[in-house]
């Protein structure tokens, strides 16, 4: 009674990986009582064959490095419809994070061994063994997410997804593609009792022929679209690749290119999908304009403004009802005259336009439009694209795939630098970012979640660090941004910027590196994290790069980056541009590289951040939300520490 009481409570507890991978329902119980036991019997179903190279049967352009194939065993029939102990568990024999992988092929005994065994690798060396591993992984590689506070509990960290990479043991990793006769469903399933995740597979046709050949498909969707034919390209010969990429040029294929993902009614929509905002400007009503001796009420949420906010203009409540400006963390959905009610709020209705990854670079490509100039020398992809010279070239991977692996061809075969970095959609601190120039682990990707392929800045203005030997380091810049008002643009930057760096000199030989390739360290374990304010770095800065341009230059530049995402944002109406909202005020954080292009310093945006960490603004200015709240709600930014960008 008690196994039939738990296999219900699994029935309950599993019913959607259930429903959506599709099981069939016969095979509940037998699953779960293999899950519970750990019952790995394919063995007594099926064997590894050696594979022949030269065997040019059925899908014989797939999985190319693959030692042997799967078959059944001589008297082994599978009836998918009346076997019910006919679905199998395989396990796995390595799982990791993308940031861990080299150090776990170091680190972890007989790992190497391994991996190179079941990838079919022999390198003279170790360390080329792992450069094989890890550039051929992304062919055996399936994935799975956990929440970050399952993993580690991280200071001032919001929930978020993270994915796992995982490579099934030799039998799972054996079973080759197929795209017209998949035989088989091979799937992941988390195990809640033991905390366990399984791989499974189970037939899906009746399977009696002896030495039957074990088939799966690669790609679920089996609709043939070009976008299929590309992420299955990672399966394929590299020649294969290549050849199919470069038929799909921007004169053979001009209506792919001509697709401008900016003026997606849907993608927009989707974004704002939780938004309620009135269609004509919120007005505030005469009562609340600025009264310079008026004493506001404030209701926060915000630990370090209820700290530092001490400024006597402002009174800290605890009701929001009461309050005359809600400076809040959350992200206001309902931007309605019965919402706002004449209160003054730290936040603009859709202005995810800019804070949300993918928006932001639909949103940069209007800068063409609106400055009537091309961004690149000779280069079609880029002038279709329409990104501006201060944004990276950003592909959208769900809905530009095919785009990007063109024009990675493209790259490749001008021998341009072709190293990019992938980000989720709406994450933040770098998490699931990569660093690659792998095409094979780009297509990928997306299956752990949405990403932006953006081209990485494989030619920064880097800073020589004297306690470091003098060697050069990345690093990037943090301002504080300021939005009164959009129509007018009242635009503000704080005077002090931020500065982060990365741990390690610059270098394009290991991608992989963190410390090399990313700067932010405060929220990494046991990292060293450098501190440098800005009127250091100014005077290093120009000492060594002034003979060329100052600092001041460059800031200039900057500024007129910021004054342009802003005009991109609102040149629009909603959904396609940020509402103007006379109640809405806000700060943002703008994060930026500077690349040399041509002897000339180039700003690159990388993202701009709502409610950004102040930590270390307050700690090393503690009147800095003070000054804020001046500039924004009181419109006072004279001896405030701030420049007006607006023009």
């Amino acid at each position: 009674m008690a196994d039939n009481d738990e296999y219900e409570r699994f029935l309950q507890t599993h019913e959607f990986q259930l429903v959506v991978n599709n099981i069939p329902k016969h095979f509940y119980r037998r699953l779960y009582e293999k899950m519970h036991n750990e019952i790995f019997d394919s063995g007594s179903y099926f064997q590894l064959c050696p594979a022949d190279d030269d065997d040019e049967e059925l899908e014989g352009t797939y999985n190319a490095e693959r030692r042997y194939y799967v078959s059944t065993l001589e008297d082994v029939v599978l009836d998918p419809h009346n076997d019910e102990n006919a679905i199998f568990l395989i396990d796995h024999a390595w799982t990791y994070r993308i940031k861990d992988a080299r150090n776990n092929l170091k680190t972890i005994p007989a790992l190497y061994e391994r991996m190179a065994s079941l990838m079919n690798i022999d390198a003279e060396t170790k360390e080329d063994g792992i450069e094989l591993i890890l550039q051929r992984m992304w062919k055996y590689n399936q994935t799975y997410t956990l929440t970050s506070t399952q993993v580690e509990t991280q200071r001032d960290c919001e929930e978020t997804y993270e994915p796992y990479w995982y490579i099934m043991d030799e039998l799972g990793s054996s079973i080759r593609h197929s795209n017209t006769n998949a035989n088989v469903c091979c799937t992941s399933f988390f195990f809640g009792p033991s905390q366990t995740m399984f791989s499974i597979f189970y037939p899906i046709v009746r399977i009696e022929q002896p030495y039957t050949e074990i088939f799966r498909n690669f790609v679920y969707d089996n609709n043939e679209t070009l976008d299929r034919s590309i992420r299955l390209l990672p399966w394929k010969h590299l020649h294969a690749r290549k050849t199919f990429l470069r038929h799909l040029t921007i004169e053979n294929s001009s209506e792919l290119f001509n697709q401008k993902l900016q003026n997606s009614l849907d993608i927009f929509e989707k974004c704002h999908q939780h938004d309620l905002y009135d269609k004509k400007q919120i007005l505030m009503n005469d009562s609340t304009k600025i009264d310079q001796d008026r004493v506001w009420k404030v209701y926060t949420d915000h630990e370090l403004v209820t700290q530092y906010l001490n400024d006597k203009h402002y009174q800290l409540i605890d009701d929001p009802d009461q309050a005359d400006i809600l400076f809040v963390m959350k992200q206001l959905n309902e931007f309605r005259h019965e919402t706002i009610e004449n209160k003054l709020i730290n936040q603009f209705p859709l202005e995810n336009i800019i804070t949300n990854k993918e928006l932001l670079a639909l949103t940069a490509r209007r800068w063409k439009s609106l400055n009537g100039s091309s961004t690149s020398d000779n280069d079609p992809y880029i002038d279709s694209h329409g990104s501006p010279p201060w944004l990276a070239t950003t592909f959208n991977l769900t809905y530009e795939l095919s785009q990007f692996a063109v024009y990675f061809q493209y790259r490749e075969d001008q021998q341009l630098d072709n190293t990019w970095i992938v980000k989720p959609i709406n994450l933040t601190r770098s998490i699931d970012m990569s660093v690659t120039n792998s095409f094979d682990m780009i297509i990928r990707l997306p299956e752990s979640g949405p990403k932006i392929a953006c081209k990485y800045v494989s030619s920064p203005v880097l800073l020589k660090i004297p306690e470091m030997e003098n060697q050069s380091i990345k690093f990037d810049v943090r301002y504080v941004i300021l939005l009164r008002s959009l129509r007018p643009l009242k635009l503000y930057v704080h005077k002090i910027f931020w500065l982060r760096f990365a741990n390690k000199p610059f270098s394009l030989k290991e991608l992989d590196d963190y410390e090399t390739h990313f700067t932010v360290m405060n929220y990494r374990p046991n990292a060293f994290l450098r501190q440098m304010n800005c009127h250091i770095f100014t005077s290093m800065y120009n000492e060594q790069y002034g003979h060329n341009e100052q600092w001041s230059i460059v800031e200039q530049r900057i500024f007129q980056m910021f004054r342009e995402i802003f005009q991109c944002a609102s040149i629009e109406e909603p959904p396609f541009g940020i509402a103007s909202c006379s109640s809405s005020r806000a700060l943002y954080a703008a994060d930026l590289m500077l690349e040399m292009i041509d002897n000339k310093v180039q700003p690159k945006l990388l993202e701009i951040n709502f409610t950004p960490d102040c930590y270390r603004a307050c700690t090393f200015y503690p009147n800095f939300y003070n000054q804020v709240f001046n500039v924004l709600f009181r419109d006072i930014a004279a001896e405030q520490d701030v420049i007006d960008i607006s023009v």
